[in-house]
């Protein structure tokens, strides 16, 4: 009666009055209790001659087959052709096959947002693809796209992108923009988090300053960033702007919501936790592959040690880019190596042959990060958790720092246990049971959570 999907495989529920059979957490109008047999299996409900219901579809789930992610990603892929036939989200939830309350549940499953952010994004995507690729005025490719007002266009444009949109616009002839920062924006989160390490060779920070080196589409580069109080100043050597951009956007976490996080927090009784870091957002790496590399270099040692292997692999396959900066490495030079060619700068051979293998895959396409990242955080996950090497801390650290996703959780952290036995006054450090226990009422915030919780133990992961 509750559709609680937690049921589904451990019984089939029969409606003798209609002659199907469905899952627990079929949504379907309730029978009457008296037209109900239960079934051990699918088998079963088959041999008293009944057949599969059409709205939760049992075959299709225990086939493996997800009916509902399926539907909603090609509802996904239509919105990114034609944002602008997507004019509210009851046209969402039309071509989704969903009603609007289950659009809101699965959008915010699959891709961590709600319907209605998903189509603002798809729409400034797609409106910064015109503007770079097309001579048609600003308010044509606004309208184009599907915003119905200019003002909501240009408010949600400089939201997402950090700039108007006639700035966006002339980034393909300048080596140099500027990114205006959200209100209460910390910048101390980013310089901290690419300074962790003060011996790295591929970023640098001084004051309010920050140079990373990095591997553009056209080879290695690099970008300066200048802080103040409202602005990021940006200058790029050896790349394009636009990648640039999109780098920075990903450093600054220009996509996060604090607010709600911390709305989140102050309901559930926990505003302790970002007391004093109001505004904090989740820095992600330059690049998706960065990512991968600090989630493998980072599997079960300590975090000098991680910092220590990241210096030796650049040092060993990195560019000098200027400035005292060598790029980091590449998915195809990685690729290259033999297990052997690590061992010496003290990995391990598992490590090694998971970093290799990895990297492999990618640089062959076999792994697309970018196509990924901006799919759905289930997939995602299934995705890289089936790679050899990738356990869930990895893949959620990837989707944190990599991918950007809102709710992670990357079971096993050290940081976070040691953080949720100090702010809840555990007498022992909680177990993976436990902390999923207590970090579910975060959700759909939970990648905010951790690193509020991290902050806690001024510890940085």
């Amino acid at each position: 009666m509750a559709s609680d999907g937690s049921y589904d495989r451990q019984f089939i529920t029969g409606v003798l009055s209609t002659g199907i059979y469905c899952l627990p957490s079929c949504r379907a109008r309730k029978p009457k209790p008296e037209n109900v047999e239960f079934f051990p299996t699918i088998n079963a409900a088959r041999g008293a001659g009944l057949r599969a219901c059409k709205k939760c579809r049992p075959d299709d789930y225990y086939a493996g087959t997800d009916v509902e992610l399926d539907r909603l990603e090609d509802a996904v892929a239509k919105l990114r052709a034609n944002p602008s036939d997507f004019a509210s989200i009851g046209d969402f939830g039309t071509q989704a096959e969903m009603g609007t309350s289950k659009l809101f549940e699965s959008v915010r499953h699959h891709y961590h947002v709600t319907p209605g952010e998903l189509i603002v994004r798809t729409r400034v995507e797609n409106a910064c693809a015109r503007l770079l690729n097309s001579e048609a005025s600003v308010s044509d490719i606004a309208f184009a796209v599907g915003f119905e007002t200019l003002s909501t266009f240009y408010e949600n444009f400089g939201r997402l992108v950090g700039m108007a949109p006639v700035a966006y616009r002339k980034l393909g002839n300048a080596q140099a923009f500027s990114v205006t920062l959200p209100e209460s924006f910390r910048r101390s989160a980013v310089l901290g988090y690419f300074g962790r390490d003060p011996l790295s060779l591929s970023e640098k920070v001084e004051g309010t300053e920050l140079w990373i080196s990095t591997q553009f589409g056209q080879g290695p580069g690099s970008v300066h960033l200048r802080f103040d109080d409202t602005l990021v100043e940006c200058h790029v050597e050896g790349g394009t702007p636009v990648e640039a951009h999109r780098g920075v956007c990903r450093m600054i976490g220009l996509r996060q919501d604090p607010k709600a996080f911390e709305q989140l927090a102050a309901k559930l009784g926990h505003d302790f936790l970002y007391e004093g870091r109001s505004g904090l957002r989740v820095p992600l790496t330059f690049s998706e592959f960065d990512a991968v590399v600090w989630s493998i270099l980072g599997q079960q040692v300590n975090l000098t040690f991680a910092y220590s292997l990241r210096r030796k692999l650049v040092e060993l396959l990195g560019v000098p880019v200027g400035n005292g900066l060598i790029s980091p490495p590449t998915p195809e030079s990685i690729g290259q190596l033999s297990v052997e060619d690590l061992l010496p700068l003290q990995f391990s051979r598992r490590k090694a042959e998971y970093l290799i293998d990895l990297s492999r895959l990618i640089a062959a396409r076999t792994l697309d990060l970018c196509a990924i990242g901006n799919g759905a955080a289930t997939r995602a996950e299934k995705t890289m958790l089936e790679i050899r090497g990738l356990g869930p801390w990895s893949v959620h650290y990837l989707m944190m720092r990599g991918f950007g996703f809102a709710d992670c959780l990357p079971v096993g952290d050290t940081g976070i246990t040691s953080a949720l036995q100090k702010c809840f006054q555990l007498e022992i450090r909680p177990d993976v049971a436990v902390t999923r226990q207590l970090m579910e009422p975060f959700s759909p915030q939970r990648s905010l959570a951790c690193l509020h919780l991290w902050q806690t133990l001024k510890f940085e992961s």
